[in-house]
């Protein structure tokens, strides 16, 4: 695949700029963090790009270490997803990433894909596209001229049969937050060794476990804050006193692929398929795929996990305000496979990957 460095022209852009709007101005889905030790906010990190290779540099890990291999093949099946929402002559967008499971499907959140309030009326999405660049800012996703590396994808399924999801309905806490897209075209020069491999084997019913506080390591695009209030919600932090607009765009490197590193806070069980993590992210990190520590999929990212509301209806954080992820270890994401992603995986080696026994 190739990565983009060109954008689209002056008057395209200015197009764009006239008809889309990011939407929601104002959602407090996801949250970055803190670092300790350092005293500041914790930092992304990005694929290097020499020409010939690419390469990570990762605190305090090696580059010989399991992980660092696993996040560099990963890197080529990350994309962002671009998702339109239109009214009459308004046009919005919202963001998410995902990752690519074979040459034509992809998993990610299923949230980001909800109805949108435009004006008096509940909006459904009109187009999804995706892309494979890096960088892949706003402007990659043009209707005018769309880049090479840019498809449109529709939703095969989102959440679990019994959740009954409607392109009008809007995910809860107790609906199944996964999605699996299909690519209008197949994409090329990707083989199958080179796709996703889970890394468990779930025909033994038993998946190893990673201990709490271990690292988490999500992979995908966060999005630009532009909007001033996007601050409130950490207005209650004191770690956050001197937080800016720039400070956090330019610590997550916005709309890059890169790297958060972050711990297991709070493992799913059998009543909640959510687990707890503090990898720092922005709006656009939805759908992001977590590895644990041993390079394994330990889930697909959603967003903050608990937030509270003051006496004017604003929302705000604590330090019980986590990120959390569908555990690949719940019922919910295990029956997901079973129903949605199995049957449309069309290539045996690529099946074995994901088959597990349902017994």
């Amino acid at each position: 695949m190739t990565d983009l460095n060109s954008s689209s022209s002056s008057e395209e852009q200015q197009i764009i700029s006239n008809r889309i709007y990011k939407v929601p101005k104002f959602v407090c889905n996801e949250r970055a963090f803190s670092n300790n030790q350092t005293n500041s906010i914790e930092k992304t990190y990005t694929y290097i790009y020499d020409g010939l290779n690419c390469k990570i540099s990762l605190p305090k890990i090696p580059n010989e270490h399991p992980i660092t291999s696993t996040l560099l093949s990963i890197r080529h099946l990350v994309l962002r997803i671009a998702v339109f929402y239109e009214r009459k002559t308004t046009t919005e967008m919202v963001f998410g990433s995902d990752c690519l499971i074979t040459n034509k499907l992809l998993l990610t959140s299923g949230h980001t894909f909800d109805p949108v309030q435009l004006a008096t009326d509940k909006v459904s999405y009109s187009i999804i596209l995706v892309a494979f660049c890096d960088p892949a800012p706003d402007t990659v996703f043009s209707f005018l001229n769309p880049h090479q590396t840019v498809y449109q994808a529709k939703i095969i399924q989102r959440g679990i049969v019994e959740d009954h999801i409607t392109d009008y309905t809007e995910i809860k806490d107790n609906y199944t937050d996964l999605a699996l897209l299909e690519l209008d075209n197949e994409v090329a020069n990707v083989t199958i060794d080179q796709y996703f491999d889970p890394k468990f084997d779930l025909k033994s019913s038993k998946l190893v476990d990673a201990p709490l506080n271990s690292k988490l390591y999500l992979v995908g695009y966060n999005g630009e804050l532009i909007d001033q209030d996007e601050l409130k919600p950490y207005q209650y932090l004191k770690d956050f006193n001197d937080l800016t607009i720039e400070k956090l765009n330019l610590y997550h490197h916005v709309n890059y692929k890169s790297i958060s590193i972050g711990n297991l806070i709070k493992e799913a069980c059998e009543n909640d398929q959510y687990s707890l993590h503090n990898c720092s992210t922005l709006p656009g990190s939805s759908g992001s795929f977590i590895l644990d520590c041993y390079g394994s999929l330990a889930g697909v990212h959603i967003g903050v996990n608990n937030s509270r509301k003051g006496r004017e209806n604003d929302i705000f954080f604590n330090k019980k305000a986590y990120n959390k992820y569908v555990s690949i270890k719940s019922n919910q994401f295990r029956t997901f496979i079973l129903e949605t992603v199995l049957p449309n995986i069309k290539h045996d080696e690529l099946v074995k990957k994901w088959l597990f026994d349902s017994k």
